[in-house]
Formats: C-alpha cells, sequence, structure tokens
C-alpha cells in the first residue's frame, strides 16, 4: 500500500466522521512515519515499508486481543477459586 493511499483512507474516514476507523489508519501513519524516520527515508517512504509496517502492527493488535481473551478466561478460574 502507498502512504498516500493512507493519507486519502484517512481523509475519508474523517470526511465519513467514522472516529474509529479515523484512528487506527491515523495510528497506522504514525507507526509508518516512525518507521521511515528511523531507516532515514522520511520523504520517499517504500511501499514495502509501509506493508512491513501495517503488517507488525496487525501482529501486535493480534497479539493484545489474544492475550486479552486469556486474561479474560483467567478471571473466570479467579471466581472458581
Amino acid at each position: 500500500m502507498q502512504m498516500e493511499q493512507l493519507r486519502k483512507d484517512m481523509m475519508a474516514a474523517m470526511k465519513a466522521r467514522d472516529k474509529e476507523r479515523k484512528d487506527a489508519i491515523s495510528s497506522l501513519v504514525s507507526a509508518v512515519k516512525k518507521n521511515a524516520i528511523d531507516a532515514g527515508c522520511r520523504d520517499d517512504i517504500p511501499e514495502d515499508m509501509v506493508n512491513a509496517t501495517i503488517m507488525k502492527e496487525l501482529k501486535t493488535v493480534q497479539e493484545q486481543i489474544d492475550s486479552r481473551e486469556l486474561w479474560s478466561g483467567c478471571g473466570s478460574l479467579l471466581h472458581l477459586v
């Protein structure tokens, strides 16, 4: 995905007043920019860097969901004790 497409998607979410979508895309844009700055290519961000950042963020979110499900299962076990 191109960085420009992320920006367009974020603008569309803002116009649609879709706060959750806008916040999610904004978070992705920030993560991509941070990675680009760290790699020294702030002005010309390669598409593969955008894709890699999106995949990394998705993995992080999935891990958070998985750990939350694990803890919620432990919570019900704690009620039994």
